[in-house]
Order: C-alpha cells, then structure tokens, then sequence
C-alpha cells in the first residue's frame, strides 16, 4: 500500500513537471494498422474466431484484423469517453489477440489510439497502476516518436526499482515488479518488454537462491514455489504469446539449479517437441497447453491460438479454446468453439458429449447474465450440437435429453425479452414431457406478458403434475397455489383469490419448522407476501423482520420485501428499515444499494413524503462508478437527465432499468400519466424476468399506484 502511493505521488509529480514537453517526432519501423470501419458489436465474436483460424498468408487477414482493432479502439474509446478507466484497460488488452510482440516494437497501433494512451497514462497515475502507465507511455513513445514519452517510460521503470530495492524481502521485492511488468506485457507484449518479464522471474529466483538457509526459512512456500517454478514462470512469458523459440531459448539461459532442475529439463522436453509441424508437435503442444490451463489460463489461450493456425485440422486446440472460455465464464465463445472443433472431428462422441455436459451449466448460468439477449448464440450452438449427436447416434442417451434443452433455452429467450419464442420453445419441452416445472414456467411466462385466463389453465395443469411426497414437492405445489391466486386476483375474482392465498400460506407455515438459515428466510418471505396480499399487514411485517434475522447477509432478502413494497399498501417505515439494514452489510455490491435506494425513493414517494436527502447522497456518492449502475446512480440523484441515460444502455435490460426508473421520477415529481407511460413501455419490452418489469406491472394493474385492500 505504500509503494502504491508513493508511486501515485511520483507520478502526479511527473506529470506535471512534464506538462509542458516539445515533440521531437521521428518515423517508426513498421507500417501502422490502417483506419477501416469497426465491425458491428452482434458480429464482433464470429469475426474474432474466424480470424483466428486464419492462414498466416490469406490476403484478407490483414484487413479483418483492422477491421477488428478498430472495433476494439472504438469501444475503448467510448469507455474513455465515459470516464470508464477499468473498461479502457480491458479493451486495449484485447489488442495482443490480433498483434504479435513484433507489432508492437514496430509502432504498428493507428494514430487514434493516442487519446486512449493518454487517458490510461492519466488515470493510472492517479490510481498508481505502474505497469499500465509504462504501457501507455510506450504506445505513446512508439506512436509519436516524442522522447519525452520515452524519458516518463525510463523515469517509472527506474523509480518502480529503486522504490523497491530497500524492502525486506527479496520475494517483495522481486514478487511486485513482476506484478508491474506482468501488466505491461498484458497491454503491450513487445519483445523487449517480455524480456524484462522473464529476466525478472530469473533474477527472482536467483535472488532467492543466494539467500541463507535462515532466510529461506523466513520466506516459507512462497520463496520454494519461485525457486521450483521459475521455469514454468519464464516460459509462460512467452508461451502467452505462442512464442515458443524465445521459451526455450530463455528456459535453456537460466541454467541448471539444485531447485527444479528436474521440471526445467522436462519443459525444455516438451518445448522442444512442440517445435515441430507434425503430430508430436500437436501433442506435445497440447500438452503444455493442459499443464497450463487451471494456474495460466491466459497461457493456455497464447498457445491455442497459434495452435489453431500452426494445426489447422486439430479438433484438439478449438476444444482446448472451449475449455478456456468456459473456465472463464465466456459461455458462448465456448460453445462455438465446441461446434468448430465437431466440424474437425464429426465422429467423436467423446467430444459431443463433453460440449453438451457444459451446456447445462452454461446455460443455467446464463439466465443470471445481466445482458441475457447475448445468449442466442448459445443456444444455437446447443442445439447444433445435440442435433447432429442425434442424428449421427439416434439409439444413445445424450447428457441432456431434448425436452430439457427447449426448456433451458426457453428460459433464455424469456429472460432475454423474446416471450413468444419462448412460449413456443416451452411448449415444446411439454410434448415430449407435460412437466409440472415447466408448466409452472410457462404459466408465469403467461401470467406476466397479461394472459390470466390461460396462465390459469397451465398453473392448474402443473398443480395436478405436481407431486407431494416430500417437503420440496409440498413448496412447490404452494408456489403454484400462489400463482394462482395471482391470477384470480387479476381476473377480479377476490374469493377464489383469498383461498388460494391461504392454501399457500399454510403449506409455508407449516414448514417453518422443519427448515433454517436461507430455507428459513425464504420461507418467511412468501409467507410475508402472502400475509400482506391477505390483508395481514402486521403479522406480514413479523414474517418479513424473522426473513432477515434467519439471513442478514442475503441480498435476496432484501430484494424480495423491498421490490414487494414497491407496489403493496405503502409501510415506509417497514422500507425504510430493510433498507437501511440492507446498507449495513459490507457484503452488499454496490449495483445493489443503487438499485434499493432507488426502490426506497419510490416507496417514499407513494406513502406521500418528500424525498430523504439520506436516499439522494448515497447515489450520489455511487453516481462516480463509470458503469450501469453508477449512471442509474447519476440519475437518481438527479445529476444525469433521462436522454443521457438511455443513450448510454447497452442492452434491452439497460434500457428496460432506464424506462422503469424515469417512470419512478416522473412520479415522484407528480406526473402520474407520464409515469404510467414509461411503465406501459417498460412491459412492451417483454423483460419478464426483471424486477423492473414486475413492479411496473403490479404498478399498471393498480392504475393509480395504491394496493387496494382485499
């Protein structure tokens, strides 16, 4: 922390000593990228793997990677617009995707990426991110030819070594410059910056091994895993990038040492195996690529990539992009890759089964994804895969059965704001198996895009299905009694809606006692929904405080009485305290105190109070987050306008979140018409599984935003 520091104070120090520097422009060595026109957002991840499947001599692969650097630039930009520091740097380390280390030696980044360099060179100084800071200054040096970059580069690099040379141990000393360079490799890989890299993980261990057996001692495992690791540590350097040459060459340099002197010679094995063209090249190569994947992933990832253009017919190294992607949550990329490595190796059930075991996983993943409309690609890769595995072997089970798949892929286009293809993919599921899980979905699908009628018809299917030979089955039949309810309630129907309601609460209370912790807290929720929709407000109000005392650090807790009060017989003193017992827990993202001081502001506003100053200095102080939430933040606390918002929603999600909370503003400032228009149009996005959506709903059905008493 106080490296971190010194360096931010060193740095602001520089800049402004600099601020005033002549350029003394000079030419660079390579050509640059060339100015083309960024391939649209939906295309970007095709055009990424097509690319990257390339022959090092097709005459068009120079002009998509400018097409695909654009992309990046653009987007970086865009984020820099914002004040989105984090994002900018995520972009720009996309950028070795498409460049080799010689790239970037030889100047080739387009003049546009100047004003990105400098936003990363100031904002990472400010916040102490050495290693990014180098990078930026390097691109700036490469680009411009000013040596006064090149002196700031020469300035950090020297102050990041002296700064650590005095602390107490080799490993600290050693252990945070890696750090630094390793983030400066990450944004600019030229070779001589990988060099560095590699030289400081030998001199680490070098360090390390001259020490006294008493201060080795005083390192403990971490000095003995940089002794016994540094081979793997040097050669990941270049690996990363598919440089295998400079691996060995390097790995060979380091020379032998009583600590892994066994690991280094069988690297330098396989390394030297790996060199080839022919299948023990493949393999060998492979077989780094395993031995990397869990610790480096990024490791595993360099050497794919040049795998897929070294072994272009290898269903091994698409597969080996598939695992990567899917260790790191990148479903659908790796979903496509499971499809391009079925095209290369169409006979392996081994491998169809692989990609569909995943997909279950993913796609359950995916329905939490706050962008779910990018999940369409994902389930057609699911449903190529098990198409052509069914095809090729009609008599053999799959690992997922066909109904469950349309009932998973259902989920997807609901949560994704496609009710009619949903419906159609439910219904599909239900003949092959009428299903009292997947009637229940389709009767809520049905139910909330505003057809009561026939949401009743198929919740009382799914209740007939519905067995009752255990505690879960008992719930599950309550659930579907409340949803019935539910829909006698919006058919006007208030009778038959209180007996459905008291049939469900008494399943729920009845399993009071035979559950604990979130099960307990879950279990007091509905019973306190159920109560309130009964009329039973102060029983209701018992049953949401135990919710929290049985899961004070449950965000779902929170969510689920404050986004009921929303639109229930308004209690803003119930709210008020969920909410301000919500903020206590340092556990809390922050997206989520966004999104409940906002409901709070609401709530505060339909009990007919003015609003708290308490509601608008917390969005503000959260308003400085660049992302989503800190522009809902912003607007909130009334420093963003309606249009600047909805021009930054990237998704239907965003812009379902900036209709619902500017219908909330429009109410609070009076306009109840207005407010209800902005509701109407958050449900015509059909966002079904958003609380947004639901509240907004309950809010229409109400008309004039009160609860009527049953």
């Amino acid at each position: 922390m106080r490296i971190r520091f010194l360096f931010i104070v060193g740095l602001l120090s520089l800049t402004v000593a600099c601020a005033h520097s002549k350029s003394t422009s000079r030419g660079t060595t390579g050509a640059r990228v060339k100015s083309a026109e960024p391939i649209p957002q939906a295309e970007y991840p095709d055009e990424t793997r097509r690319f990257l499947r390339m022959s090092l001599d097709d005459p068009e692969r120079l002009k998509l990677r400018d097409r695909l650097i654009a992309s990046v630039l653009s987007q970086a930009q865009s984020l820099a617009d914002v004040g989105d520091y984090e994002g900018v740097v995520v972009e720009v380390s996309r950028l070795p995707m498409f460049l080799a280390p010689s790239d970037y030696a030889a100047g080739v980044l387009p003049k546009y990426v100047e004003p990105i360099a400098k936003h990363i060179a100031d904002r990472g100084g400010r916040l102490g991110d050495e290693g990014y800071v180098l990078a930026a200054n390097f691109i700036l040096e490469h680009l411009t030819g000013d040596e006064e970059y090149q002196r700031r580069y020469d300035t950090v690099a020297t102050w990041g070594r002296e700064a650590r040379a005095n602390l107490d141990t080799v490993s600290e000393q050693y252990g945070g410059l890696i750090s630094v360079w390793t983030d400066h490799a990450d944004l600019t890989p030229a070779p001589d910056v990988l060099d560095t890299l590699a030289g400081l993980h030998i001199a680490g261990r070098d360090a390390v091994s001259a020490e006294t057996t008493e201060n080795r001692h005083r390192l403990g495992i971490g000095g003995e895993r940089q002794l016994r690791l540094a081979p793997l540590n040097v050669a990941a350097v270049y690996l990363a990038h598919g440089d295998i040459e400079s691996a060995i060459t390097k790995v060979e340099s380091m020379g032998e040492g009583a600590e892994g002197s066994e690991l280094r010679l069988r690297l330098l094995d396989l390394m030297r195996a790996a060199r080839s063209a022919d299948e023990v090249g493949a393999a060998a190569t492979f077989e780094l690529v395993e031995g990397y994947r869990v610790a480096r992933a990024d490791v595993a990832a360099g050497l794919c990539r040049s795998a897929l253009v070294r072994f272009p017919r290898d269903h091994r190294f698409p597969t080996c992009m598939a695992r990567v992607a899917a260790d790191s949550e990148r479903f659908a990329d790796a979903t496509a890759w499971y499809v391009i490595a079925i095209e290369l190796a169409p006979e392996m059930i081994e491998l169809y089964d692989e990609a569909l075991g995943q997909l279950d996983e993913f796609i359950k993943s995916r329905l939490a994804d706050p962008h779910p409309e990018r999940s369409s690609a994902l389930a057609r890769g699911a449903e190529t895969i098990l198409a052509e595995r069914q095809k090729r072997w009609p008599d053999s089970t799959p690992p997922i059965a066909p109904n469950e798949l349309e009932f998973l892929i259902g989920m997807l286009e609901m949560n994704a704001g496609h009710a009619d293809e949903a419906q159609q993919r439910f219904e599909r599921s239900l003949e092959k198996d009428e299903d009292s899980g997947a009637l229940s979905q389709l009767g809520l699908l049905l139910e909330r895009t505003g057809r009561p009628q026939e949401a009743e018809q198929t919740y009382r299917r799914a209740l007939a299905l519905a067995p009752s030979d255990s505690l879960a089955d008992d719930l599950q039949r309550a659930d579907i009694r409340e949803n019935l309810g539910n829909t006698a309630r919006s058919q006007g129907r208030t009778r038959e809606m209180a007996a459905h309601y008291t049939a469900a609460l008494g399943t729920w209370t009845e399993a009071r006692d035979q559950v604990e912790g979130p099960t307990a807290a879950l279990v007091e929720m509905r019973r306190g929904v159920l109560l309130d929709n009964l009329g039973r407000h102060e029983q209701a109000v018992d049953a949401f405080e135990n919710a929290m005392s049985h899961a004070p650090q449950w965000r779902d807790v929170y969510a689920s009485i404050l986004s009921h009060l929303v639109s229930a017989q308004p209690d803003l003193e119930l709210a008020s305290s969920v909410w301000r017992r919500s903020q206590l827990h340092l556990t809390l993202p922050p997206e989520w105190k966004v999104y409940f001081t906002l409901w709070i502001q609401f709530i505060t506003a339909r009990a007919g109070q003015p609003p708290a100053e308490e509601h608008a200095d917390l969005l503000r102080r959260l308003g400085g987050a660049s992302n989503w939430w800190g522009k809902l933040a912003s607007f909130g606390a009334g420093d963003l306008d309606y249009a600047s918002l909805i021009s930054v929603a990237s998704s239907l999600g965003e812009e379902t979140e900036a209709l619902y909370y500017d219908g909330t503003r429009l109410f609070i400032a009076g306009d109840r018409k207005a407010a209800r228009d902005q509701f109407q149009r958050v449900l015509d996005t059909k966002m079904v599984s958003f609380f947004e959506y639901e509240m907004a709903r309950k809010l229409l059905e109400h008309k004039s935003g009160r609860e009527p008493k049953p």
